[in-house]
């Protein structure tokens, strides 16, 4: 009996989890697959000295997980993902292709970009990675991963 009651639970627990994950992707009315082969998105990102990685992410995850999983990003110089502690060591260039199938940036992010930026001129192709929330669309993305600014290197 008691047996039952738990698995019960944790049924009811990985079911609210998977309609939790559904409703934080963007186009959520397509299909949705509890399969994580059908949420594979693969991205290409450039390092600093223009080495070409293969990035794995997955629908719904942010494009910053993506390349901290990936070591392009050291997870340590972005514990928080939220937009209110941010400090842009998360930048990254985006092809134009792709900038165009992402909602525009909100005003906190173009302010924090700027307020990164030395000339406080924003480069156009600038997003935060931990804005950027994957989606299928953006299958074969690539994204450049600027070095890091002489005041984020410990």
């Amino acid at each position: 009996m008691a047996m039952t009651l738990m698995r019960s639970s944790i049924r009811q627990k990985l079911s609210s989890q998977i309609h939790l994950s559904k409703s934080l992707i963007p186009n959520s009315h397509l299909p949705f697959s509890s399969k994580v082969s059908d949420r594979i998105v693969k991205l290409a990102a450039l390092d600093p000295d223009g080495k070409k990685h293969e990035v794995v992410g997955l629908t719904g995850q942010t494009l910053l997980k993506a390349l901290t999983n990936t070591g392009l990003i050291d997870p340590a110089s972005h514990r928080l993902e939220e937009i209110d502690a941010c400090s842009a060591e998360c930048e990254v260039n985006i092809a134009q292709k792709w900038l165009d199938m992402l909602p525009p940036r909100t005003y906190d992010e173009e302010y924090i970009l700027k307020r990164s930026s030395r000339a406080r001129v924003m480069n156009t192709h600038s997003r935060l990675a931990c804005q950027v929330v994957l989606t299928p669309e953006l299958q074969g993305m690539i994204v450049a991963v600027p070095e890091p600014k002489p005041w984020d290197i410990p």
